[in-house]
């Protein structure tokens, strides 16, 4: 066995805002209040949340969310703020 595997590595689920927005107009998720891993989970886009979820920018977003995750892209943080919304991440420091 060679090679070395960081056994502290950070396992997250990966959701993308297309999703999100589908879940919004099935009806599964209510834009209006703060989307976190429990609606997420409860709307069945999250399994079982490892080390946290991360938000990716693959689809369109047209309805104002805000969403707390631990990470983020830049190309969702920037789809989500035009969209009118917002992202509250550990990991992303918002420029306000």
């Amino acid at each position: 066995k060679r090679g070395f595997v960081n056994i502290f590595r950070k396992k997250y689920v990966e959701v993308n805002i297309g999703k999100i927005q589908k879940s919004i107009d099935d009806g599964r998720i209510d834009a209006a209040k703060p989307i976190d891993t429990d609606v997420l989970k409860s709307a069945g886009l999250v399994g079982k949340p490892k080390d946290g979820v991360r938000l990716l920018g693959n689809g369109d977003i047209t309805a104002s969310i805000e969403i707390h995750v631990v990470g983020a892209s830049s190309s969702a943080v920037s789809a989500v703020e035009k969209a009118g919304g917002s992202v509250v991440s550990s990991a992303y420091a918002s420029s306000e």
